[in-house]
C-alpha cells in the first residue's frame, strides 16, 4: 500500500509533529480521511493547538480506557479552551456548584456514585420504557406526515431524545426548548472554541441550567416521585456518605446533557449514513430484523462522539511513543472505530458487519456509558418507525454542516424528501 505523507509547515515547539500541525480538531468534514492517514503514518501525535496527545488506533485507545489507575478521567469535561478568570469568578460567586460525578471523576468516588446511578440507569429500566419511547417517536413522526421535504434534525430529532430523558426525570415536555438550548450552549462551553465574551455568555446560561437542576432536586425532596432524582434521594436516605444532595443535582445536570445531545447527533448521523448508502437503507426497509445490526454499524461508522479525554498520571508509552506524566490525551474513538486492523474494509458501510459491536462509541472500562442500552433502544425504534412510514425517503441535494466542537459530531441540518408513505422499497 502506498502511504500518503503528511507535509506542509510544522508548528514550532516540542514535541514537534507533522500530523499535529495539520490536525484540525474542530473540523469534522475531513476528519476520517485525516485519521486514516494518521493511523498509518503517525498513530500517536501531539497537537499544539489544543495541547493534547492524539491516539488514533483501536489497539491503543482501548487499553487507555481500561486503565483508570494510570489515566485519569478528571479532564473529560474540562473546557478545551481555558476559562478566563472573570468567567470562573462569575460562576463561583453566583452559586454554580456542579461537581464531577461519573464521566469526569476517578475511583473511589466514581465507583460509589456509579453503583447508585446504575440501579436506575440500566437495560431493564430502559426496556420498560419502550412503549412510551415508541409513542414519542410515533408522535414526532406524525408531525411530519403530509410534508414532502423536512429537516430531520429541527423537525424530528432535535427535541425527541430530550422527551425520552424527561421520562426518566419527570420533567414536563414544555421545558424541552430551554433545556435543548442550555445543552447546546454547554457543548460549546465545554468542547467548543468560544472567545472570552462567548464563554461569559455561555457561563450565564450554564448557571441557569444548574439552578434548574438544583430546583428539580429540591422539588423531589418535597414531593418524591418515580423519577431518577427521587430514586437517588431515596437511596441517599439522608446520608452524605452515600450520596450528597449536590452530587444528585450534578447527576441530573449530567444526564440532562449526555442523555439527549448525543442521541440527536446519533439519529442524524445514522439516517445520513443509511440514505447515503441506498442499498443498506433498502435492506432494512425489506427486512426490519436487520435494524439492530444497522444500529451497531451506524454507531461504528458515524459515531456521535468522536473523541474523549484522559490525563496520564504517570509516565506512559502509547503506541511506542513516550508520554510524560501530567499530559493531556485525546482518545480518537471515531478513528478507532474506522481502524482497518480491527474492522476490515473499515471505510465501507455494511449493516451486516460481523464485528460492528466491537466499536467503542460508548467508551469502555469503568466509564462505559450507562445510557448505551437506551441509545441503542431509541435508535432502533426510530429506524423501525421511519422505514415503515417512509421507505422512499431520500437525502436532499445540499451541503451538510456539522456541529463544530472537539468531541461531538452530527449534522446541524439534514434535509430529506420523505416520499410516498408506506409503499415499500422503490424498484
Amino acid at each position: 500500500m502506498t502511504q500518503l505523507q503528511f507535509d506542509g509547515p510544522v508548528v514550532a515547539g516540542c514535541p514537534i509533529s507533522s500530523a499535529g500541525a495539520q490536525y484540525q480538531p474542530f473540523d469534522h468534514d475531513s476528519m476520517y480521511a485525516f485519521m486514516q492517514r494518521a493511523r498509518l503514518e503517525e498513530p500517536v501525535f501531539y497537537c499544539a493547538e489544543i495541547g493534547y496527545w492524539v491516539v488514533t488506533r483501536h489497539a491503543d485507545v482501548l487499553p487507555v480506557f481500561r486503565d483508570p489507575d494510570r489515566f485519569s478521567a478528571a479532564i473529560a469535561l474540562t473546557p478545551v479552551k481555558p476559562l478566563p478568570a472573570a468567567v470562573l469568578a462569575y460562576l463561583r460567586d453566583n452559586g454554580y456548584g456542579a461537581e464531577a460525578t461519573q464521566v469526569s471523576c476517578d475511583r473511589p468516588k466514581h465507583t460509589r456514585i456509579r453503583d447508585f446511578a446504575m440501579q436506575v440507569l440500566n437495560a431493564r429500566e430502559y426496556a420498560a420504557l419502550e412503549p412510551a419511547i415508541r409513542a414519542i417517536v410515533c408522535r414526532c413522526c406524525d408531525a411530519l406526515a403530509g410534508r414532502e421535504r423536512v429537516d430531520l434534525i429541527a423537525d424530528f430529532a432535535y427535541e425527541l431524545p430530550a422527551l425520552v430523558i424527561f421520562l426518566l426525570l419527570g420533567i414536563p415536555d414544555e421545558d424541552a426548548p430551554k433545556i435543548k438550548k442550555w445543552a447546546d450552549n454547554r457543548l460549546l462551553f465545554t468542547f467548543g472554541e468560544l472567545d472570552d465574551a462567548g464563554q461569559m455568555r455561555a457561563a450565564e446560561q450554564m448557571l441557569d441550567y444548574w439552578k434548574y437542576c438544583v430546583a428539580l432536586v429540591e422539588a423531589r425532596k418535597r414531593e418524591p416521585g418515580a423519577d431518577y432524582a427521587s430514586k437517588l434521594l431515596a437511596m441517599r436516605a439522608g446520608d452524605d456518605a452515600r450520596l450528597t444532595e449536590n452530587e444528585i443535582a450534578s447527576l441530573v445536570f449530567g444526564l440532562l446533557l449526555a442523555g439527549h445531545e448525543t442521541t440527536t447527533n446519533m439519529t442524524g448521523n445514522a439516517v445520513r449514513a443509511l440514505l447515503s448508502h441506498r442499498g443498506e437503507w433498502e435492506k432494512i426497509c425489506r427486512d426490519p430484523a436487520l435494524i439492530p445490526g444497522a444500529v451497531e454499524e451506524c454507531l461504528r461508522f458515524a459515531s456521535s462522539v468522536v473523541c474523549w479525554r484522559r490525563r496520564s498520571l504517570v509516565d506512559v508509552v502509547i503506541g511506542g511513543v513516550p508520554i510524560p506524566a501530567g499530559s493531556n490525551i485525546l482518545l480518537a474513538t471515531g478513528s478507532a472505530n474506522h481502524d482497518e486492523v480491527r474492522f476490515p474494509n473499515a471505510e465501507a458501510f455494511d449493516i451486516t458487519r460481523a464485528n460492528a459491536r466491537e466499536h467503542i462509541a460508548f467508551g469502555n472500562g469503568i466509564h462505559f456509558c450507562l445510557g448505551a442500552a437506551l441509545a441503542r433502544l431509541e435508535l432502533r425504534v426510530i429506524l423501525e418507525e421511519l422505514v415503515a412510514r417512509w421507505p422512499g425517503m431520500r437525502l436532499a441535494d445540499e451541503p451538510i454542516d456539522m456541529v463544530r466542537t472537539l468531541a461531538f459530531r452530527g449534522p446541524l441540518r439534514l434535509m430529506v424528501t420523505l416520499g410516498a408513505p408506506g409503499l415499500g422499497v422503490p424498484a
